[in-house]
């Protein structure tokens, strides 16, 4: 499966470009603390402007992590689990 950072489409209800992506998966994980520390948990209305003031954050640091990511291949290093060979990383594609 690719990284997917997450985006958004000119339409503010349609979230298909946000669904499963690490912008997503940010937002779930923060809804999980909130909830442990008994708060009350995220709102997810697509229709709601302060959701998706929220998820453009999300969608922003996503973005960041991976273009980072994909600018530094040489901080891979593959480890097969068959015997010892380190297979460096070149190239990290953005898609």
């Amino acid at each position: 499966m690719a990284i997917k950072p997450g985006n958004f489409t000119s339409d503010p209800t349609d979230a298909t470009s946000f669904v499963n992506s690490m912008a997503e998966a940010m937002e779930k994980e923060l809804n999980k603390l909130l909830v442990l520390d008994d708060l009350e948990p995220l709102s997810t209305s697509n229709t709601d402007r302060d959701v998706r003031a929220r998820r453009r954050m999300f969608v922003a640091i996503a973005r960041g992590v991976v273009l980072h990511l994909a600018a530094h291949p040489e901080s891979f290093k593959l480890m097969p689990a068959i015997g010892g060979t380190t297979i460096r990383v070149n190239t990290i594609e953005v898609i």
